[in-house]
């Protein structure tokens, strides 16, 4: 995945700053999360210092970014870092409950620097990996639309417009608001002054043609 932190954009006619973060499936990879047992709430009491499990990484078939917590319980006495893979978890774990959260959490080197979401150590089948922790996700997903010139026909790749912001169709306080967006290709004529599509009327009102993909973008707004 990309590791270019805090790039620009637009939503609802404001000005940005998005972590691009690639593109994910909407299918759920595992994360296995060790806990010595629960509070008078149901809470899940975290073991101390003991890493996340994944069961996927970038390559793997089946592998997101968007992941299913799975709460294991183990004995509290368990020694620190001693479950470093899914089988790890099978043999020790006392019982596993699903709640059904989902986090957004893409593997990144474990030496890149975020500037806003911190990168978490985890294990996956005995080796070290990283991940941006970008929280818990909502169960839906929103709309990302990228201006285009067209499709280059020696290379079959997409011409950006120069100078054009990725455009997000709503920012954090927007109720429908997703870090998971559809990506949409909008063919954006010479005559159009780069970066004055600003918002998705803006899109609709010179009536561009606009293509949806099958890509899905990772691209969460921390700030707005």
């Amino acid at each position: 995945m990309s590791t270019n932190f805090l790039q620009e954009g637009w939503a609802e006619n404001r000005p940005v700053r998005f972590v691009s973060a690639g593109l994910t499936p909407l299918s759920l990879a595992g994360m296995y999360v060790l806990i010595r047992g629960y509070d008078p709430k149901g809470g899940p009491l975290l073991l101390a210092r003991h890493k996340q499990v994944l069961d996927s990484i970038p390559g793997m078939s089946g592998h997101s970014a968007l992941r299913l917590v799975h709460f294991v319980e183990v004995p509290p006495d368990l020694q620190v870092d001693s479950v470093k893979s899914v089988q790890d978890v099978l043999k020790r774990a006392l019982r596993v409950r699903t709640p059904g959260m989902v986090v957004n959490a893409p593997v990144v080197p474990l030496e890149a620097k975020s500037p806003v979401y911190p990168v978490v150590p985890a294990w996956h089948e005995g080796m070290l990996a990283g991940y941006l922790d970008i929280g818990p996700m909502p169960v839906r997903t929103g709309n990302a639309y990228q201006c285009i010139r067209g499709i280059d026909k020696t290379t079959g790749k997409i011409v950006p417009v120069p100078g054009q912001k990725m455009i997000f169709d709503s920012l954090p306080s927007n109720p429908s608001y997703s870090p998971v967006r559809r990506l949409h290709y909008v063919r954006v004529p010479e005559e159009v002054e780069p970066d004055a599509l600003q918002s998705v009327e803006h899109i609709l009102e010179r009536r561009l043609a606009v293509r949806p993909t099958t890509m899905f973008l990772n691209a969460p707004i921390p700030d707005a």
